[in-house]
């Protein structure tokens, strides 16, 4: 079954220079719930990423289904189901990359460190807050 990330994916794959594609795809990974493979299973308020030992570096990987996740596993195996934009500001703070859906699903995509770190700083820039009153008051007219 295609998701949202396939699709947006291979949008981002069939128009390599195309900035709205990118940022469309990036746009849904932070809103995406990712089940994120962890090393153990949770302790306490506590999770632990299972990280792997790249040639692009070290990587956790998190899938857009759980069904993905157990097929890459192939086995039980513990994870944490978070938002991708939790995922990006922890896996930044700690310098990791991001592998998604590898080996599953045609949305398989690597982001190195920097890109995550990228993400986060993205996510990070939210609108000033606006206070607004009403200049006068005047009564209604018909």
């Amino acid at each position: 079954m295609e998701t949202d990330l396939d699709r947006l994916h291979r949008g981002m794959e069939d128009a390599p220079d195309s900035a709205a594609a990118r940022l469309a795809f990036y746009d849904r990974l932070a809103d995406a719930e990712l089940c994120l493979l962890l090393a153990r299973e949770p302790q306490d308020d506590t999770i632990e990423p299972a990280l792997f030992d790249l040639e692009e570096g070290r990587v956790a990987l998190a899938f857009d289904r759980e069904e993905r996740l157990a097929a890459f596993a192939e086995a039980p195996a513990p994870y944490a189901a978070l938002p991708g934009r939790v995922v990006a500001r922890m896996l930044a703070g700690e310098g990791l990359g991001l592998g998604l859906n590898l080996g599953v699903a045609p949305s398989a995509f690597l982001m190195p460190a920097a890109a995550v770190a990228w993400l986060a700083g993205a996510l990070d820039h939210a609108p000033e807050p606006v206070v607004a009153a009403p200049a006068t008051y005047r009564s209604p007219a018909d």
